[in-house]
């Protein structure tokens, strides 16, 4: 029989264990971000009906998905985003849950796309929502656990958030006479993308003049600083309500980003309109600030998901951010962590029979929250020493004859070389946590 030797998928990873000390502690000032802010964890399946993203989505969403048909020939996906499941959730308790809803997720995922820098097959993403809550001050809570959370992983300097509002832009096309504002809409997505010409050529497509492509290119170009840019874009627009709708939630918007301290890491561009129809007001997205990266976070208000999935309407604001593009920005800055593993403890024995001590002071050890190794291989002195190195130990704890006829133990600590002989009970107890 031949062997075969197999390979991960495209588009998916292995992390070993040296990896992963280094995601996870990734993660973990992620999390602490996050739960400082009072939201609360939940998990869900990672499969879904396939209909619960036709809804949000439509079909286009079915090219991206790894679905199969079950046993009873229902169509299942594996999921592609956490938005719908959440919103599904927050329906099947609509009635007895707390509101303000604060919840974080960051389970895998999984979307049929051809690989490339910053996107995956299967990749790790956090969401955070907030259900039930109507005005800026929720948005502008999302917004700050986003800059909270780029500042705690070190990357100061690295990440501008991009905000803009749905309504804003529709107001302001409205007020160009633009009927149709989705096809304009889908162009201004597309805008960074293309060459200018190609970007005018969609415009004209979508029914403009160029009376109404001067003056849009023209708002679009007012950008920068949240506090600065909102006051020039105002005088470019024509006023109505739903112009006023949006302005006013971004004022608003940049009054609390800068009680929250945080003003200097938000500009205003109109451009961000994200490219689902279900935003209803606030849309940002998060970006490298040399511009070379994939959107590290998207998100914005979504007032209509809930009603979409049979609830009545309820407000909601949140984010995407995914992993991959977060690592290569960390990396790139220099802050990734180092990826090694560690080990507190590892108890070196040069006999059989001292097993039973070394179980023991492992046990002990471990009881007090150490990472403890011991040799499980009956390896001789020397290559119990190199597979000490290898882990990572802090500190060798020797049992040989002269340590087990005096009840000691002799410990190293592998930084400085130094190494002293202790009573076995007292080193237990100058080490108790």
């Amino acid at each position: 029989m031949v062997q075969m030797k197999f390979q991960s998928l495209k588009g998916f990873r292995d992390f070993y264990p040296e990896e992963m000390a280094a995601r996870r502690e990734v993660l973990d000032k992620i999390f602490n971000v996050v739960r400082r802010y009072g939201f609360r964890e939940v998990d869900s399946p990672s499969v879904e009906s396939m209909d619960l993203f036709r809804i949000k989505s439509g079909e286009e969403i079915v090219q991206q998905t790894f679905s199969f048909k079950d046993k009873g020939e229902r169509e299942i996906t594996l999921i592609p985003e956490l938005t719908p499941t959440i919103a599904r959730m927050v329906v099947d308790r609509e009635k007895t849950l707390r509101r303000p809803i604060k919840w974080f997720s960051m389970p895998k995922m999984w979307r049929y796309e051809e690989p490339q820098s910053g996107r995956l097959r299967e990749f790790y993403q956090l969401n955070v929502d907030i259900y039930g809550v109507k005005g800026p001050e929720a948005d502008a809570e999302v917004l700050a656990v986003g800059i909270d959370l780029m500042l705690k992983l070190g990357l100061e300097g690295e990440f501008v958030f991009k905000i803009s509002d749905r309504r804003f832009m529709q107001g302001a096309l409205e007020g160009l006479g633009v009927t149709e504002v989705g096809p304009v809409f889908a162009a201004i997505d597309k805008r960074g993308k293309i060459s200018p010409e190609e970007f005018k050529q969609l415009l004209a497509t979508a029914g403009l003049n160029d009376f109404q492509m001067g003056k849009l290119i023209a708002i679009l170009d007012t950008k920068g600083p949240i506090t600065e840019a909102l006051p020039k874009v105002k005088a470019l627009l024509a006023r109505n309500d739903t112009v006023v709708e949006g302005m006013t939630n971004l004022e608003k918007l940049a009054e609390l980003m800068t009680m929250y301290n945080m003003a200097q890491y938000c500009e205003f561009d109109p451009a961000i309109i994200r490219g689902l129809a279900y935003y209803t007001g606030t849309v940002f997205e998060c970006f490298d600030v040399k511009g070379e990266l994939r959107a590290v976070f998207g998100g914005g208000r979504y007032d209509k998901i809930v009603g979409l999935f049979g609830g009545e309407d309820m407000p909601a604001v949140g984010f995407g951010m995914g992993d991959a593009v977060l690592e290569i920005l960390m990396r790139r800055a220099g802050v990734w962590p180092q990826e090694s593993i560690t080990t507190d403890y590892y108890i070196l024995t040069t006999k059989p029979q001292f097993k039973e001590t070394e179980t023991f002071l492992a046990q002990a050890l471990r009881e007090n929250n150490f990472v403890v190794e011991v040799d499980l291989q009956g390896r001789n002195f020397g290559n119990q020493m190199k597979y000490a190195n290898a882990i990572g130990a802090r500190h060798v704890l020797i049992l040989g004859d002269k340590e087990m006829a005096e009840g000691k133990v002799t410990v190293k600590n592998m930084e400085t070389g130094e190494q002293v002989m202790k009573e076995i009970r007292e080193f237990l107890s100058s080490v108790g946590r």
